[in-house]
């Protein structure tokens, strides 16, 4: 049976509880009526034991004041899908690109710039006045009035602090890396080197990980972090389990409401889609994937970025992009091609197969077409020898036509680690 690891709060948790309990003028849960008044009496909190939580009635809104709020837009980090308190995933299969996608997207973030057609995050005096203008407003509309202690800080003038935390790439290549894209803002916490100062790793699976993670986060002011990635960063979780899951999606639910960015790096499965249970996509902002793009004659990483899960932010579908990755062999500069992607459903239809999906069915899901569509699409396709298979089970051509787009792409045990850091381009 698993072990289950009871809460502990910290001892600044329990002060702060305490704090609040003093202040509220309910009684804490729990309490017995002691008066002729008919007022509960404050218990005394258990020695060993979190004091117990204040009543509720003191923060349900009445209609009247829902309708009062003024809550002002959460600031956009880049373009306007990316937005402060966002949670987010970009998945693709092995060595497609998704480190070099998610270490470019910190790069823009921290220094406010574009990223491929991507406009640049609002200027930093109109980010600080939005977010001074959030705290009042939080402050005034609080039902207890009283100021988040815990809520981060504001963002510098100069930059947005972002933390990127790798749980698998060789620290020679995420230096190599972050040197050639320029994350001259960004902050690492690195396996290798939490393991070779410490003797220790990271595994948000467990409690007191996670822990350590957002009191990082609170003590630095860190309003964005990368997660690259699940598989490596959550060891012992069974991914294909909801409930397994359950304490990461809280936590990170906890980190959506402290207003810190999350994006999590995560792989594909043989079916092309986001490996593991779907009960993770529920609470997030938006779902990127990239999707391979790189002939056999092209250098670096050559990708589509697609929105799997359309941005709530913007409530209109993002087009997909064509991305080019290059490092120069002397310089070690990264150069970033971007342009709009021209492909067709037909060929994004192949391309599916070519990742590996070999059902019609999973596929008619996977882009929202029904089943006859996609079926015309597998009898042409099979037809001009685009693929191989059959109906039941698509394959890729046995032998590569000059016409095929993309390349045949041979896929590993999903046990094994990410190979991106093989196109260094």
């Amino acid at each position: 049976m698993p072990t289950i690891t009871p809460f502990i709060p910290t001892a600044e948790e329990i002060a702060e509880r305490e704090r609040l309990r003093a202040r509220s003028p309910f009684p804490a849960q729990g309490a017995t009526h002691t008066q002729s008044t008919g007022v509960p009496a404050q218990v005394q909190a258990v020695p060993g034991q979190p004091p117990p939580r204040p009543p509720l009635a003191q923060f349900v809104l009445t209609a009247e004041q829902l309708a009062a709020l003024v809550i002002p837009p959460r600031p956009a980090l880049l373009d306007q899908w990316l937005c402060q308190g966002d949670l987010g995933y970009i998945y693709a299969p092995r060595g497609v690109g998704k480190t070099w996608m998610a270490m470019a997207l910190p790069g823009a973030i921290s220094c406010r710039r574009p990223l491929g057609l991507w406009a640049a995050a609002e200027p930093a005096e109109s980010s600080s006045a939005s977010s001074s203008s959030s705290d009042s407003s939080s402050l005034s509309d609080s039902p207890s009035g009283q100021e988040d202690p815990e809520a981060p800080p504001a963002p510098a003038p100069d930059h947005i602090p972002v933390l990127y935390i790798d749980g698998e790439m060789a620290l020679e290549h995420t230096k190599y890396r972050a040197r050639g894209l320029d994350l001259s803002k960004v902050c690492h916490l690195h396996h290798e080197h939490l393991f070779n100062q410490n003797g220790t790793c990271l595994n948000i699976g467990e409690v007191e990980d996670r822990q350590r993670i957002t009191d990082l986060i609170i003590q630095q002011g860190y309003q964005v972090i990368i997660l690259d990635n699940l598989s490596s960063l959550a060891s012992g979780v069974d991914e294909n389990k909801g409930m397994d899951y359950e304490p990461l999606s809280h936590w990170l639910l906890e980190l959506r409401r402290r207003k810190i960015t999350v994006i999590v790096v995560h792989h594909a499965g043989r079916n092309g889609m986001m490996r593991g249970h779907s009960k993770r996509e529920d609470a997030c902002s938006w779902i990127i994937e990239l999707r391979d793009a790189r002939l056999e004659s092209d250098p670096g990483a050559k990708f589509v970025s697609h929105f799997a899960k359309p941005s709530r932010n913007t409530g209109d579908p993002m087009p997909d992009m064509l991305w080019h990755f290059t490092t120069d062999k002397t310089t070690g500069i990264t150069d970033i091609q971007c342009e709009l992607a021209q492909v067709t459903e037909y060929e994004q239809f192949i391309q599916h197969v070519m990742d590996g999906v070999t059902s019609q069915k999973d596929i008619a899901e996977m882009m929202d077409k029904n089943k006859g569509t996609v079926s015309k699409w597998a009898r042409k396709a099979l037809q001009d020898g685009r693929l191989s298979g059959g109906a039941n089970k698509l394959l890729p051509p046995k032998a590569s036509p000059s016409n095929v787009r993309g390349k045949t792409r041979v896929h590993a045990s999903d046990d094994d680690f990410d190979d991106d850091e093989d196109d260094e381009g």
